[in-house]
């Protein structure tokens, strides 16, 4: 009799564990009516589905093409990083009451400083969001590390949001369309699948006290940007330092603020090409050393390459941490010249590339060095250097282009 129950609840046990696994199977196996195999976004949005994050509509579909909102993009968010609850409940947003069936990732995203809403105190949960809002989002949300400023054709450094899409472009969650970022178009919800679930597989950044490389990098390559691009817009409204002031601290200390910046203001201008800072692209991940003297300073020592408006050089900037934002708290630079960039033919090649960011098919091949002579700026001693040659093959046709090894100008 103890043999046959004890069979009897075997055969129950693996019953019910076939069920589970059926159920599950069924699951993860489940597609939505308007989401075929043959969909652009449909690997993204069955993961986003097998994982419990996407759910659809009760007939069975996903509306692929519909706008995604605000409100949806914050709770998704929040069901996948798992914000800490904000540590009092208060009435932030016009439209988002504590009531409201989205009020509690809405308010946590807000604590984080992931989203501020709008001038009129609304964050207006219904409406649909544009690309450029949803690459600040993530970008914040996922703490990315800005590796190199992304080039899209409609999307100028002056925008509030390009360090955010280049943030995104940097790791490989956005891609761009045709070379341009299209900015304010709407994000429909199989879009915003596609990019959450990049954005997941590249992961959330950790902190902590030690400065990574990508971190200091990350400063080097997203102040300057912002900071840049406040006192120009400035300048194109008309505004005194005195105005301007108050925007830049939050990326600056109060010293460099009232020090370099102040200083250089008068000399900001909105129609050429001159600017305080270097505009950095892939110097970093050739020449980059940074050193942390204590938990909240930072030095970092990079180059610029020379282009037809400024002359390559070293570039040095000094970042402070304070109420736990990375400031920056200083910046000089020095010309080229007995000491220079020595850069080999590969990385003379990577600089050739940099020239054709929209073309689609480049050939680059290596034809010749030679030795040429330069004279330091300071001390006017000659000094030698190399020149490459490269042919360079792309949809305009064939030319030449030379790069010096000194200062990486490329003609």
């Amino acid at each position: 009799m103890r043999n046959t129950l004890r069979v009897l609840l075997w055969t129950a046990f693996a019953l019910a564990l076939s069920l589970v696994f059926a159920d599950f199977n069924e699951a993860s196996a489940k597609e939505f009516k308007d989401v075929s195999k043959k969909h652009p976004n449909y690997t993204a949005i069955q993961e986003m589905q097998k994982a419990g994050y996407i759910n659809g509509y009760p007939d069975g579909t996903f509306r692929p093409g519909e706008p995604v909102s605000r409100q949806h993009v914050a709770s998704l968010l929040d069901q996948v990083l798992k914000f800490p609850q904000p540590p009092t409940d208060k009435l932030v947003f016009a439209d988002v009451p504590k009531n409201h069936m989205y009020y509690k990732p809405i308010m946590k995203l807000y604590n984080k400083g992931i989203i501020s809403g709008g001038l009129d105190k609304k964050f207006n949960p219904n409406a649909s969001i544009t690309r450029i809002q949803m690459a600040k989002m993530l970008d914040l949300a996922f703490e990315f590390h800005m590796k190199e400023p992304a080039q899209f054709e409609d999307l100028s450094f002056l925008h509030w949001g390009y360090v955010h899409a280049s943030a995104l472009y940097s790791n490989g969650v956005t891609k761009g369309d045709h070379g341009k970022f299209l900015p304010n178009q709407s994000v429909t919800r199989a879009h915003y699948a596609e990019f959450l679930y990049r954005a997941m597989k590249v992961g959330k950044t950790p902190s902590g006290s030690v400065v990574s490389k990508e971190k200091a990098v990350d400063l080097t390559m997203r102040l300057p940007i912002v900071i840049e691009g406040i006192r120009i817009q400035g300048k194109i409204d008309n505004q005194s330092y005195s105005q301007l002031r108050s925007k830049q601290l939050p990326y600056a200390t109060q010293a460099f603020v009232d020090g370099l910046l102040k200083e250089d203001y008068p000399s900001v201008c909105t129609h050429c090409d001159s600017f305080l800072f270097p505009g950095l692209t892939i110097e970093p991940s050739m020449r980059f050393d940074y050193t942390q003297p204590d938990a909240n300073t930072l030095h970092v020592h990079t180059v610029s390459f020379s282009n037809l408006l400024i002359g390559g050089g070293f570039v040095d900037y000094v970042f402070k941490k304070e109420s736990g934002s990375w400031k920056m708290d200083n910046f000089s630079g020095a010309a080229v010249g007995k000491k220079n960039f020595e850069l080999t033919r590969q990385e003379a090649e990577r600089v050739v590339k940099l020239n054709y960011p929209n073309s689609t098919k480049v050939r680059i091949t290596y034809v010749s060095q030679t030795k040429e002579t330069g004279e330091d700026p300071v001390t006017k001693e000659k000094y030698s250097f190399t020149q490459y040659k490269f042919s360079v093959d792309s949809e305009n046709g064939r030319e030449t282009v030379r790069v010096n090894s000194d200062d990486g100008y490329a003609y």
